[in-house]
């Protein structure tokens, strides 16, 4: 392959191959025709992820994806971390520089966008509202919103707001299916509260329909499109759907509740999927990346699988433990929270403060909150609980509290409507379809640092030599010659 090809990388996070066979398995190729389609007409893998436990985690997955270079390199440690913070470019970083237009939309650590040649939106869990251009911000503001009222961390500004945003949002290529799609649901929910689990899949529907909009009037040699609905759906309905991998079995009514998420959500990565074909010319190629994969969460301490811990009130929490110093406090994935404090000896304080928490569970005391320190943030974490139950109640010795005894409801809330039943592993997917690869071919063992040189590579852009990943040129139709390929730049 030689020249300039353009790229879409449609970022489906942490689906795995294994969870698409066991559909096909099941169901048939009609089931998942756009998966099978990926297989038969693309070049296909099972990708590792170069990171292990404890940071095999998306928003660091990700970043090396788009790097190609690793953890220690590039320095991501938590959710949506300012861009500025992380020591490497991004291959939108690389494609501006070398000439190329962009569209990015939802991807991991794009935040705070900048002006590019093209359009920047980025990912739910944002700080703020803001895009590139400006004009796209009320599609921003309904992300952040969907994702503020499923944490239950706040009104993202009020019904008049959400309204306003939702009207603009109308003339920004919201289909009239998807519309009505959202119309059924919400109504849906009414007549049977048990499938608001659904609700997820609105979100990268109508972000969908936007980007592709954005995708045919601009045509930017390299774009983004990121989804995490499966991942949530594989965090807490799994063991509803497939309990084979598991100590403890799921129960009658979760199968009848929650049984069909997965499956579900497949279903509408596998539409995306098709929506990303049908974007595609005679120069661009389709990747399908997942960045690392899922599995059943299995562990010694919650053979029956763990209950979830959140915050009730984060403002109810920092009056336990002081709020001078804490600047931030931002929901990340449920249930941790980020709190930046600038000054390093308050941050120790609270740090202290908040790991000495401890919780009594059927007279037993136990640590209560995990804390992990990335620069100036805690990511804040509370534990989970092996079962739920009556009476358990937390103390802050090192805030000056070891007296004084909360109850769980009053700090915390157990809300979720399953044990978590997903946990994050090594083996992800990746897929290429499209202008000149090769079809069917199964390809060598890779990881998430060989994304970043391929694509380079596919924009006839050099791969700088700090990437160590290779660039996967099986892929191509046909045999690669060396000088097809673009040069790797040499170590300053």
């Amino acid at each position: 392959m030689s020249g300039h090809t353009k790229v879409l990388l449609l970022e489906l996070n942490e689906i795995t191959w294994n969870v698409v066979d066991r559909l096909i398995a099941s169901h048939g190729d009609a089931y998942l025709p756009n998966f099978a389609r990926l297989r038969r007409e693309g070049a296909w893998a099972r990708q590792i992820a170069e990171e292990q436990s404890p940071h095999l985690d998306p928003w660091i997955t990700w970043v090396t994806l788009h790097t190609g270079v690793p953890r220690e390199v590039h320095g991501a440690a938590v959710l949506e971390q300012d861009s500025g913070s992380i020591s490497a470019p991004r291959l939108w970083d690389y494609a501006t520089e070398g000439g190329r237009s962009v569209g990015i939309f939802g991807s991991v650590s794009a935040y705070p966008p900048r002006q590019v040649p093209g359009f920047m939106v980025p990912g739910p869990f944002a700080p703020g509202n803001e895009t590139y251009p400006k004009a796209l911000e009320p599609i921003q503001a309904i992300n952040r919103l969907g994702t503020s009222m499923h944490n239950r961390t706040g009104s993202g500004g009020g019904a008049m707001a959400a309204a306003r945003n939702g009207l603009k949002v109308l003339g920004m290529g919201l289909r009239p299916a998807t519309l009505f799609g959202a119309a059924s649901q919400l109504l849906r929910e009414r007549l049977a509260p048990a499938s608001r689990w659904r609700r997820v899949s609105l979100q990268p529907r109508i972000n969908f329909d936007v980007f592709s909009k954005l995708y045919r009037n601009t045509r930017p040699d390299f774009a983004t499109f990121h989804s995490n609905h499966a991942a949530h759906y594989m965090h807490h309905y799994w063991r509803a759907w497939d309990d084979t991998g598991f100590t403890a079995r799921s129960s009658q009514q979760e199968r009848e509740k929650y049984g069909d998420a997965v499956p579900y959500g497949y279903r509408l990565c596998d539409t995306l999927i098709g929506e990303a074909m049908d974007l595609l010319d005679a120069s661009t190629v389709l990747i399908v990346a997942s960045s690392m994969g899922q599995r059943p969460y299995v562990n010694d301490r919650y053979q029956e699988g763990k209950v979830i811990v959140r915050i009730r009130d984060i403002g109810k929490l920092l009056d336990i433990i002081g709020r001078d110093g804490i600047v931030e406090s931002v929901p990340t994935m449920v249930p941790q929270w980020n709190l930046r404090i600038p000054d390093a000896a308050r941050r120790s304080e609270v740090r202290q403060r908040l790991e000495d928490a401890r919780r009594n569970v059927k007279g037993a005391e136990e640590p209560a909150i995990h804390v992990e320190e990335t620069a100036e943030i805690l990511t804040v974490t509370p534990l989970g609980l092996s079962e739920a139950g009556k009476d358990i109640s937390y103390t802050f010795p090192a805030a000056g509290g070891s007296h004084v005894r909360y109850a769980l409801e009053d700090l915390f809330i157990i809300d979720a409507p399953t044990v978590k039943q997903g946990m994050h592993d090594r083996e992800g997917l990746l897929a290429f379809f499209g202008a000149g690869i090769a079809k069917g071919h199964v390809m060598e063992a890779c990881s998430n640092l060989d994304v970043a040189p391929t694509v380079l590579t596919l924009l006839d852009l050099p791969v700088p030599a700090q990437m160590t990943g290779r660039v996967l040129s099986e892929a191509w139709d046909g045999p690669v010659a060396q000088s097809e390929r673009a040069p790797r730049l040499q170590s300053a």
